[in-house]
């Protein structure tokens, strides 16, 4: 008599049981509905500097990060990403990259940084005087707080507070740029 294994298939099972309910997830869920509603594309054209950081812990990794944003006459947008990292022998980097934008999603970013590979940003939050603003990834392993000036008000933070817990995201794990020095 032959013997059948079930362990296999049932391991199997489980695994795609657990994956499809969520229990594996650590990270918040990003869909569109979290992203903005309106969103003036101008308004977010000039300089800004990278404030608050979540999703790369290692400090070899860690760059004082500045945006340069401009638009085409097409509506292409084109990003000047300048990083100055933080380590002994990495000092500065210059990346280009460019973003589409459809005004019928407003807080959805397609960004390329390499190529045509063009990935979704979420801008989850823009303050009312659009200086400061969150953004995260598809998959919400990193998130960024953008500001045009490099210190923040108290309303302005706790606006970002705000929005990160209702998103699911944890405050505690955003690292502030005085913590980079």
């Amino acid at each position: 008599m032959k013997k059948f294994y079930h362990k296999g298939p049932l391991l199997i099972s489980c695994i795609l049981l657990l994956a499809c309910t969520g229990c594996i997830l650590k990270e918040p869920v990003i869909f569109g509905k979290n992203a903005i509603k309106q969103l003036d594309v101008e308004q977010l054209m000039g300089s800004w500097h990278e404030v608050a950081q979540s999703g790369r812990p290692e400090r070899k990794m860690i760059a004082a990060v500045n945006i340069e944003t401009s638009i085409n006459d097409k509506g292409i947008i084109r990003l000047d990403i300048k990083k100055n990292k933080f380590t002994p022998y990495g000092p500065y980097t210059e990346v280009r990259g460019k973003a589409k934008w459809n005004p019928d999603y407003p807080g959805i970013l397609k960004c390329s940084l390499y190529m045509n590979f063009f990935r979704e940003y979420y801008i989850l939050y823009l303050d009312p005087d659009n200086t400061t603003t969150l953004i995260c990834n598809r998959a919400a392993t990193r998130f960024w707080v953008f500001s045009k000036h490099m210190s923040l008000s108290e309303n302005q933070i706790a606006g970002i507070i705000q929005k990160m817990e209702s998103v699911g995201f944890d405050p505690d794990k955003l690292i502030w740029h005085p913590a980079y020095f």
